[in-house]
């Protein structure tokens, strides 16, 4: 259980900072940068994972919206984007 929670807490994105959005369906693929900037993101680069971005943002303002679209955030961390500079 304690690992469960150690993992969770690995893929939580941070309240602010980069973050990678991984979509969910093709569908939340082809408008992914548009809600992203849209939030206020900064687009980053391309994530490690077909479709997937990183970017800068507030996890507060794009958790939520994304989420509904079929995507969620992960801590850049999580993907191996960790050490972008």
């Amino acid at each position: 259980m304690i690992l469960f929670g150690l993992l969770g807490l690995y893929a939580v994105p941070p309240a602010s900072g980069r973050m990678l959005l991984l979509p969910l369906t093709h569908e939340a693929e082809a408008a992914l940068a548009q809600v992203a900037v849209a939030q206020g993101a900064r687009l980053v680069a391309k994530g490690p994972w077909p479709g997937s971005l990183l970017v800068e943002g507030e996890r507060d303002l794009l958790a939520p919206v994304l989420l509904r679209r079929g995507v969620i955030a992960l801590s850049a961390q999580m993907g191996g984007c960790g050490a972008i500079a």
